[in-house]
């Protein structure tokens, strides 16, 4: 896990690859697409949940300028940085699933 290398050829993906193209990525060597694995995901959300609420705790104290902008601002961004950090140094890919078909199953009646 957190290897930013392809299942299929293990050739390194860049980082700055899987931040961008975390939807569409495609492998540099071979050509597979690939995604974000489902614990890397869960992972980042987690951490960017947890910067987020510190970053609430840390703009609503007492000594704090604005009254209710800059918690919620500072929750969002924090979330944001928590989060793509997280992607950017854990991230963990896997091949995408298959489509299947690509009929409507109600059709066959």
């Amino acid at each position: 896990m957190w290897n930013r290398a392809c299942p299929i050829c293990f050739a390194k993906v860049p980082r700055s690859l899987v931040l961008t193209r975390s939807e569409d990525l495609v492998c540099p060597s071979c050509h597979t697409p690939l995604e974000l694995s489902r614990p890397t995901r869960v992972l980042a959300a987690i951490i960017g949940l947890i910067a987020g609420s510190l970053g609430f705790r840390i703009a609503t104290a007492p000594n704090a300028g604005i009254k209710w902008a800059l918690p919620i601002l500072a929750a969002v961004v924090l979330y944001g940085m928590g989060s793509a950090l997280a992607v950017f140094f854990l991230a963990d890919l896997v091949t995408q699933p298959k489509p299947s078909g690509g009929h409507f199953p109600q059709a066959a009646e």
